[in-house]
C-alpha cells in the first residue's frame, strides 16, 4: 500500500507541474471562461476545475479570475474569498486523483470508487450551499461579452486529466490486485503514466521539462506528505495510540458515534491545516473503536474536508486572504453558513446509506 500511494502521488505531482510549465493550466482557465460566460458559473467552475490540480496554496491560481468576475457582480472581498476557497475544494470530495481521497480509501480498506459514490450527496449539498451563501446578495446577472472559446485548445488542455481517469476506471477490474507485483492500484499508475506521456506529446514539452517536473519542490513535498501520512499512521498504531484512546473514548449510541466521526476529523484538520492528517489520525483512532466501513469513512472524509477549509493554517485560505486583502476571519461566517447544511447532508447520508 505504501509503494502504491507514494508512486501515485509522485506521478500526480509530475502531471500538475507539467500543466503549469506547458501553459495548459492558463489555457484551461481562459477557455473555460470563454465557454461558460455566465459570471456565477465562472466563479463556481473555474476554481473547481483548477482544483483538479492539487497544489499547496493552489487557490491563488483562480483568485485573479474570481476577483475580476466578482467585481462584475459587485461582490464584497470577504465573499470573493469564500467563493474562491469553497468552490476550489468542492471537487476533492469525488476527484479520483486526489491524494487525500486515495490515501483515505486505501487506509480504510475500501474501494475509492465506492467512496466517491457515497460522497455524491455531500458534493451536491456543498455546491448548493456554496451557491446560496456566495451569491445571496446578487440580484441578477447577464452573460459576459467575450469571444467564443477555442474548443480544440480546451479539449487538448483537459484531455490528459480525462484520459488518466478513464484508464483508471476502465482497467481497475482487470489489473488491480491481480498481477503478481507490489502495486494494488496499477490502473491508476497506468492512467497517470499515459496522461503524463500525452501532455508531453500534445504540448511539445521535452525531456528537460519532465526532469524539471520530477525534481521540483512541489513534487517532493506532495510525495513526502503521502509517505509521512502512512508513517504517521503506522507509528500511531505501533505506539498503542488507538488502544489508549479506546479506553477514553467509548461511544455508547448512534448519536455519540456521529459526534465523534464528525468532530474528531474536523478539529484535527482545523488545527493542523491538513485534511490528510485529519483523515489518517481519525481512521487510526476509530478502527480500534468501531467497525469502520464505507459509511464511516465517508463521514470522516467529509468532516475532515470541511474542517480543513476554514483552518488558519490552510494555505489556500491564507494566500487567498492575502490576495483579496481581507482578514480570513471575515469569511468565517460564510464558511459556517455553508458548512452546516453540507455536514447535515453528510450525516443524513451516513444514516440512510445501506451497510
Amino acid at each position: 500500500m505504501a509503494i502504491d500511494l507514494v508512486i501515485i502521488t509522485f506521478l500526480i505531482a509530475i502531471l500538475v507541474n507539467l500543466y503549469s510549465y506547458t501553459g495548459f493550466l492558463k489555457s484551461l482557465s481562459q477557455e473555460l471562461i470563454r465557454a461558460i460566460r455566465k459570471p456565477k458559473l465562472i466563479l463556481m467552475f473555474v476554481p473547481a476545475i483548477l482544483g483538479l490540480l492539487p497544489v499547496a496554496g493552489g487557490a491563488l491560481m483562480s483568485a485573479p479570475i474570481v476577483d475580476g468576475v466578482g467585481d462584475y457582480l459587485r461582490l464584497e472581498k470577504r465573499v470573493k474569498l469564500f467563493i474562491n476557497v469553497w468552490f476550489r475544494h468542492v471537487i476533492f470530495l469525488v476527484y479520483p486523483l486526489s491524494t487525500v481521497l486515495i490515501t483515505t480509501a486505501a487506509l480504510a480498506g475500501i474501494s475509492i470508487w465506492s467512496l466517491i459514490a457515497v460522497e455524491f450527496p455531500v458534493l451536491i449539498a456543498m455546491i448548493v450551499s456554496g451557491y446560496v451563501v456566495g451569491f445571496r446578495s446578487v440580484k441578477s446577472e447577464v452573460k459576459l461579452k467575450l469571444e467564443g472559446p477555442n474548443l480544440n485548445l480546451l479539449i487538448r488542455a483537459f484531455s490528459p486529466i480525462l484520459v488518466a481517469i478513464i484508464i483508471a476506471v476502465t482497467l481497475r477490474s482487470y489489473v488491480d490486485g491481480i498481477l503478481p507485483i507490489p502495486l494494488t492500484r496499477l490502473s491508476m499508475v497506468l492512467g497517470l503514466t499515459v496522461a503524463i506521456t500525452l501532455i508531453l506529446k500534445i504540448s511539445g514539452a521535452g525531456l528537460k521539462d519532465l526532469v524539471k517536473a520530477m525534481a521540483s519542490r512541489n513534487t517532493a513535498e506532495l510525495t513526502i506528505a503521502a509517505f509521512s501520512a502512512i508513517l504517521l499512521r503506522n507509528v500511531f498504531i505501533a505506539s498503542g495510540g488507538p488502544d489508549v484512546l479506546s479506553l477514553v473514548i467509548k461511544p455508547h449510541n448512534t448519536f455519540e458515534v456521529i459526534l465523534l466521526l464528525t468532530l474528531v476529523p474536523a478539529l484535527l484538520s482545523l488545527a493542523t491545516g491538513s485534511s490528510m492528517t485529519g483523515n489518517v489520525v481519525s481512521l487510526s483512532i476509530f478502527k480500534s473503536l468501531l467497525n469502520v466501513g464505507l459509511r464511516e469513512t465517508m463521514l470522516i472524509y467529509s468532516s475532515a474536508t470541511l474542517g480543513y477549509l476554514a483552518s488558519p493554517a490552510h494555505l489556500c485560505y491564507v494566500y487567498s486572504a492575502q490576495y483579496f486583502n481581507t482578514p480570513m476571519s471575515n469569511s468565517y461566517r460564510d464558511m459556517l453558513l455553508a458548512t452546516i447544511p453540507t455536514l447535515a447532508v453528510a450525516i443524513i447520508t451516513y444514516l440512510l446509506w445501506p451497510y
